[in-house]
């Protein structure tokens, strides 16, 4: 009788401890569930089996949600990438398969984003996105490595790829994921160019003409009365005015499909360029009683083209002059900074203290024959509307860039010419 009662008691000590420990299983699996309504009136197990239902029928739905989401991604008419923190590729829709030539991609196999696309910039906008945590946009021309399909055993058939002009637009994410969503902007680019060129036909068509009325308008002031030379006159100034138009149009074309070639690069000293493209304004400054300061080093050696750079300086401070102030200044300064010990580049600065752009100008100063409702690319008095975009090209011919702002002291006119420096 004594053993059946110890028994007894140790078999009611289990199942009570058991029963203890099934209980609280069940209280930490209803609190993982908070997110689903407590029912007093229904016991714990009878809750969590209802809460699991819930769980399974809240999944179902999450799925269906993210399938349709996959199936608006392969759908829409962008490339869809998602990199993870450690540059691999982990989400990828089929456009953008197409896009970029991606042929050896699987999601359940993680790969680095390089080893899949080999494109400079797309790296450097993921770096960029992930390090500054904004939304970023680039557009370049993706050359896809050249791919070898295999004909038979012996024989190997290379399958090459044309380029393409592409746009990306990225997108940083929790955990340091990055997106990127690309937009194909190669038929937009062949019809840009085929009316450049078209443009640039026109003008090697309208050039003739318009010297030959030059010069019968030149003939015609010598014989004109006073009285109807001040037409003649005028008529002389819009025909130059044309021609200058379509020559400053041909060097714009020329300059972006021979970017290098136009270009006669010799050892230059910056400092005297500078002072030479303002001794060809300085009667026009003086006018004004406008000044020029030089801020930079008094000896710097750059490679350059004599001529191209010298017109982007006297087109910078034409019209410079042109929208300064009464006895106004205009400051260059030049510094040399570096990216890392074995990269450098040259930061020119033109500052004026002239009236600036308009805000909503600036994005399109460079852009032919752009003209705002106070934008300086284009001046009241005859210019072509031409001179910042011969400026941006012959800068980007040099491999530069440059921006345009208006400086925040002197409320003028800024202009940030960036090149790369040995």
């Amino acid at each position: 009788m004594f053993y059946f009662l110890c028994g007894l008691t140790l078999g009611l000590i289990i199942y009570f401890w058991k029963k203890y420990q099934i209980d609280t299983e069940l209280t930490d699996i209803l609190h993982s569930l908070s997110q689903f309504e407590f029912v007093h009136s229904l016991s714990k197990i009878a809750q969590v089996r209802r809460n699991v239902n819930l769980l399974n029928n809240h999944f179902y739905y999450t799925q269906l949600e993210l399938d349709l989401h996959r199936h608006l991604i392969n759908k829409i008419p962008l490339g869809y990438l998602r990199i993870n923190e450690e540059n691999c590729l982990i989400e990828c829709n089929e456009q953008a398969k197409t896009l970029l030539n991606i042929q050896r991609w699987n999601s359940e196999i993680l790969r680095l984003f390089l080893e899949l696309v080999r494109s400079y910039e797309l790296d450097q906008l993921i770096q960029q996105t992930r390090k500054t945590q904004q939304n970023l946009i680039i557009e370049w021309e993706f050359f896809p490595t050249t791919n070898y399909v295999l004909e038979n055993e012996s024989n190997l058939e290379i399958e090459s790829y044309k380029s393409l002009f592409l746009k990306a637009y990225s997108y940083p994410l929790p955990a340091e994921h990055v997106s990127i969503f690309i937009e194909n902007k190669q038929i937009i680019k062949e019809l840009s160019a085929r009316r450049d060129e078209a443009y640039s036909d026109l003008s090697h068509e309208l050039r003739t003409p318009l010297t030959s009325l030059s010069l019968l308008t030149e003939t015609l002031l010598k014989y004109s009365d006073e009285k109807s030379k001040i037409w003649v006159q005028q008529m002389y100034q819009e025909i130059n005015r044309l021609i200058n138009l379509v020559q400053n149009w041909l060097e714009i074309s020329s300059l972006e499909k021979n970017p290098y070639q136009t270009l006669k690069i010799q050892h230059l000293d910056l400092k005297q360029l500078i002072l030479s493209a303002w001794e060809s304004l300085k009667i026009l400054a003086d006018k004004e009683q406008i000044s020029l300061e030089y801020q930079g080093e008094e000896k710097l050696i750059i490679e350059a083209d004599l001529n191209r750079l010298t017109q982007v300086f006297v087109n910078l401070f034409d019209n410079s002059i042109k929208h300064s102030s009464f006895g106004g200044l205009i400051t260059v300064k030049i510094d040399i900074k570096s990216y890392d010990e074995n990269h450098q580049f040259l930061e020119i600065n033109l500052i004026d203290s002239g009236t600036g752009f308009n805000t909503a100008d600036l994005p399109y100063i460079f852009e032919r024959l752009y003209r705002g409702d106070k934008s300086r690319a284009r001046n009241s008095t005859g210019g072509t509307g031409l001179g910042l975009s011969i400026v941006k090209q012959i800068i980007e011919a040099h491999q530069g860039s440059i921006i345009a702002n208006n400086h925040p002291q002197t409320k003028g006119a800024w202009f940030k010419i960036i090149f790369p420096f040995k």
